[in-house]
C-alpha cells in the first residue's frame, strides 16, 4: 500500500510554498499589495483560502518573502557584478553605486512596498523577529564586497557596518525624488554617489 513519507509530505510544502509565492509575485506586480486578496492567490493556484494560513501568516508576510527574494537578485547581481570588475575602485563603486539606484528606481515591485501606505501596513502586520532578521541581512548584504576590497590592500575610510548604511541611505532616497527635486534629482543622485566614493576609499 502506497505511503505518504516525510520527505514526500516536506517536498509537497515546498511546492505549494513556491507557487505561492510565484502566484503572489504576478498578482502583486499586475494589482498591487491592496488591491491583491488571499482569495485571488489561493484561487490562482488550487487551493482553499484557509489552506493558505498553513504557509504564510497574512498576504504582507507573502509580498515581504517576494521583497526579500527580489532584493536578493539584485544585490547578488550588483555585487557579482562589482567583485568580479578588475579595475580602479573608485571607477567600480561609482557604477556599483549609479546602477543600484538605476535598478530601483525601474523595479516596480520594489516601489509597490513605498506607495501610499504600503509599508506602514507592513511594518504593522509583519511580527518583529522577521523585520529585525530582515535588517541583520541587509547589514551584511554587502560584506562580501567590502573584505574582496580589503584582501586586495584598498583603504577604507569606513567600518563595513557604515558603508552598508550609506548605501541603504541612497537606496531609500530614491523614493523622495518629489522632495529632493524633479528637476535637480538625477543631478543629486550622482553628486551623492561621487561624495560616497569620495568619502569611504582613499
Amino acid at each position: 500500500m502506497f505511503s505518504v513519507t516525510k520527505d514526500m509530505k516536506t517536498d509537497g510544502k515546498h511546492i505549494m510554498r513556491t507557487l505561492l509565492i510565484d502566484q503572489g509575485r504576478d498578482l502583486f506586480s499586475q494589482y498591487g499589495l491592496q488591491k491583491t486578496s488571499i482569495h485571488d492567490i489561493t484561487k490562482g493556484v488550487g487551493i482553499a483560502q484557509g489552506t493558505f494560513y498553513n504557509y504564510f501568516s497574512s498576504k504582507e508576510e507573502l509580498y515581504f518573502v517576494i521583497l526579500e527574494k527580489e532584493e536578493e537578485n539584485i544585490r547578488e547581481q550588483l555585487l557579482n557584478d562589482a567583485i568580479n570588475k578588475h579595475d580602479n575602485p573608485k571607477k567600480v563603486l561609482k557604477q556599483f553605486l549609479t546602477h543600484l539606484v538605476d535598478t530601483v528606481e525601474t523595479n516596480p515591485f520594489i516601489r509597490e512596498l513605498f506607495f501610499g501606505e504600503n509599508l506602514k501596513i507592513m511594518v504593522r502586520k509583519l511580527p518583529p523577529e522577521i523585520l529585525e532578521k530582515h535588517f541583520e541581512k541587509e547589514s551584511d548584504a554587502f560584506i562580501p564586497l567590502i573584505e574582496k576590497w580589503k584582501m586586495e590592500g584598498i583603504i577604507l575610510k569606513e567600518n563595513a557596518e557604515t558603508i552598508a548604511g550609506l548605501f541603504r541611505s541612497l537606496f531609500l532616497l530614491t523614493f523622495h525624488q518629489k522632495e529632493i527635486g524633479n528637476t535637480v534629482y538625477d543631478y543629486v543622485m550622482e553628486r551623492l554617489c561621487d561624495y560616497i566614493v569620495d568619502g569611504i576609499l582613499e
